[in-house]
């Protein structure tokens, strides 16, 4: 790590490693000023929970699903009734500039970031909308430590390349410099809450048609003909698999942890578990993991396997609603 002269203040980064990007860097914050919750209650706390189905003609990728709702990273921080607004710029440098400031006031920010331009990720594949915070410049040496996810460590990184990771024009996710920095936080906190949560997350996945919520798999199964005959379709599903597996969802498309959300709050309602919403929510996960094995192998298949992506998005689907139907009767 390179050694900075700087003589201002060191901050408490307050990180711990974790699973998805948004839901750990927000946990992240608001210890930092003093309230703790788990990542799984962050995640259900902003109904996480999405489906967005995008058609990107003569792109690398197609066809792409994200699994998390849009517009999250805002509904955590309403939920708590904490006052919140995304501060964008105008240009990278202003946005640079911007940041210092911040964190020469032991402001910690909240940034969105395309992965792409983070140079310990090494990808060769845009991935924008990737939440991290960052804590302390390090001015003489001209870098910025930030926190990530599942890294357990602050990170140096060169002030030019988080800059340039800051904007982005990439479908689903648009940021301009996007930052959230605030000089205190005093959330509020209840189970009244909490429910308003899963009701409206639940309203989410029903409401949004064709491309978003429960109808986006109706538009994804009309279209698996166009992921067979347009673009590389390997690498369509071998990315889709990954998104919905791998890439910091924390397994089964984001289900997993909002199961875990769920078990945590039926500790205080335990209507929650009367009406089996944790359990729904694991079969759930259970159905998305099984469609990114399906994915998976399409992959490494000679063949593009229609029937069982087909199969597997109708168990997909008719596991959302079950599990939306029950959620909206609480």
């Amino acid at each position: 790590m390179p050694q900075s002269t700087d003589t201002k203040p060191v901050i408490a980064i307050t990180h711990r490693p974790g699973r998805h990007c948004g839901s750990s860097a927000i946990r992240d914050l608001l210890e930092f000023h003093g309230t703790t919750l788990t990542e799984a209650m962050c995640f259900g706390l902003g109904s996480g929970l999405g489906i967005t189905y995008l058609m990107l003609p003569n792109a690398p990728v197609p066809f792409l699903v994200h699994v998390r709702s849009l517009g999250y990273e805002e509904r955590v921080f309403q939920t708590l009734d904490i006052p919140f607004t995304w501060t964008s710029y105008g240009s990278i440098e202003e946005g640079a500039q911007a940041l210092d400031d911040l964190l020469d006031q032991g402001r910690p920010a909240l940034l969105l970031t395309d992965i792409f331009h983070l140079p310990y990720f090494a990808s060769r594949t845009h991935f924008p909308g990737h939440a991290i915070v960052a804590w302390q410049r390090q001015a003489a040496d001209d870098y910025i430590l930030v926190t990530d996810t599942e890294r357990p460590a602050p990170i140096p990184l060169a002030r030019a390349a988080l800059a340039r990771a800051r904007f982005s024009e990439l479908p689903p996710f648009f940021h301009a410099g996007n930052l959230f920095a605030p000089s205190a936080i005093h959330a509020r906190y209840s189970i009244e809450r909490v429910a308003a949560a899963i009701r409206h997350n639940a309203r989410l996945l029903l409401e949004g048609a064709p491309h978003s919520g429960v109808a986006a798999l109706d538009t994804w199964l009309a279209d698996l003909g166009r992921w067979e005959r347009e673009g590389d379709w390997r690498w369509t599903t071998r990315f889709a698999y990954q998104i919905i597996e791998r890439r910091g969802t924390g397994g089964g498309g984001f289900r997993k942890m909002y199961a875990e959300f769920l078990e945590e709050a039926a500790l205080a309602d335990p209507h929650i578990a009367d009406l089996g919403l944790p359990v729904l929510m694991a079969e759930s996960a259970r159905c998305w993991s099984e469609l990114a094995v399906v994915l998976k192998d399409s992959s490494e298949s000679e063949n593009f396997p229609v029937e069982q992506l087909s199969e597997a998005l109708l168990l997909v689907r008719a596991a959302e609603r079950r599990y939306c139907d029950a959620a909206l009767m609480y």
